[in-house]
């Protein structure tokens, strides 16, 4: 299926959820990072079980130290 992280198009295999994701895409610490699928916010305690749809647009938001 096909999703967009952050605008851009990727392929995924069906049945993935959100933790899969970021660890396919090479993101291992999750640490400051927030996901919004559709516009909607999702908490990190439902990664694991929140499974992707075809079309889903993510965005991946990470933190950066600075000021």
């Amino acid at each position: 299926m096909i999703v967009f992280i952050n605008k851009e198009k990727k392929e995924i295999s069906d049945n993935t959820d959100i933790l899969h994701l970021l660890h396919a895409n090479g993101i291992e610490d999750t640490k400051g990072i927030a996901i919004a699928i559709n516009n909607e916010v999702i908490s990190k305690t439902k990664w694991q079980n929140h499974l992707l749809h075809d079309q889903d647009n993510i965005t991946i938001i990470t933190a950066t130290a600075g000021g």
